[in-house]
């Protein structure tokens, strides 16, 4: 992982520990971008960019459905 990141996570526990808590695919959206994130605001605004994008992939929509709704439809 480059520097900006990394540098976040070991001055801020709490900015790693919401890193940790982030689906997989969220946590390697991150990493791409981690030479631009200096701040827990910027880690939380990448991370929300890329949970919104993942919720518009087929893939990853059986992830958000409640199977006791079948009106939900997220395409």
């Amino acid at each position: 992982m480059p520097d900006s990141l990394q540098d976040l996570f070991d001055k801020d526990q709490e900015a790693h520990a919401f890193f940790q808590s982030l689906p997989m695919f969220v946590q390697d959206h991150i990493k791409r971008h981690s030479r631009s994130i200096q701040t827990k605001e910027e880690l939380g605004a990448i991370a929300h960019d890329a949970a919104r994008e993942g919720l518009q992939l087929g893939q990853y929509a059986p992830l958000f459905e409640d199977e006791t709704d079948s009106h939900i439809d997220l395409h």
